[in-house]
């Protein structure tokens, strides 16, 4: 057997590991995932906690907001609710004797300026005779603690009610329905002003007139 000293065993050592050496990509690519696993974590990779955080405050506010909009709605729902009550009070009586209207007229110029002086503000009366729903008239009513313009709309042979004053609230709000003694009432807020609609007309026909009424009272109020 051939022997090796170590002079030769060094020196084929040095030769084969030559040969075999890896190339200079190779041994970049390998410093370079050595470097990358010893840096510090990324900005992005820093960020990752107070995200969650960011995240979690994200469905805390979105919770909240939902608990103050239902306890918002509690609160308003029996303020409209009683509302609704001394509105239908005030329909029934006006159909009960001769005080539907204190002015009776079918011409919206004619009925608008009739409030001027009786009333602190300016009652939108829209005309809707087009649509066959003729205005008849308007008179002043009382409700909840304030005067109130009462429109007398007529629709075949039932009689709507529509009350008037300054909203607390100057958003516009959709129309909503809701049933006193069955008589519908349909309430919605526009151009500053609340509006409610008394009737014993059906729910649908009634928030059709709701829809029209709203329309002209927000096309009024952009011409003002």
């Amino acid at each position: 057997m051939q022997t090796v000293d170590d002079d030769e065993l060094g020196a084929l050592i040095r030769r084969e590991g030559t040969r075999h050496a890896p190339s200079a990509a190779l041994a970049d690519r390998i410093r370079a995932d050595l470097r990358g696993r010893e840096a510090p974590a990324s900005p992005g990779a820093s960020r990752s906690l107070p995200a969650r955080w960011l995240q979690a405050l994200a469905l805390f506010g979105a919770g909240a907001a939902t608990a103050w909009g239902l306890a918002l709605a509690l609160l308003v729902a029996p303020v409209a609710d009683a509302t609704g009550d001394a509105l239908t009070d005030s329909h029934v009586r006006s159909l009960m004797g001769a005080h539907l209207a204190d002015v009776a007229s079918s011409d919206h110029h004619t009925v608008k300026p009739w409030f001027a002086g009786k009333l602190d503000f300016s009652p939108p009366v829209v005309d809707l005779a087009s649509d066959g729903l003729p205005l008849t008239g308007g008179r002043l009513d009382y409700v909840d603690g304030h005067p109130v313009a009462a429109l007398v709309y007529q629709s075949g042979p039932h009689v709507i009610n529509l009350f008037v004053w300054p909203a607390a609230d100057a958003r516009a709000r959709a129309p909503q329905s809701l049933v006193k003694r069955g008589y519908n009432l349909v309430h919605w807020t526009e151009g500053g002003m609340q509006a409610w609609a008394v009737s014993d007309l059906n729910a649908a026909e009634l928030q059709a007139f709701a829809v029209l009424a709203r329309e002209r009272m927000a096309q009024g109020a952009a011409t003002r």
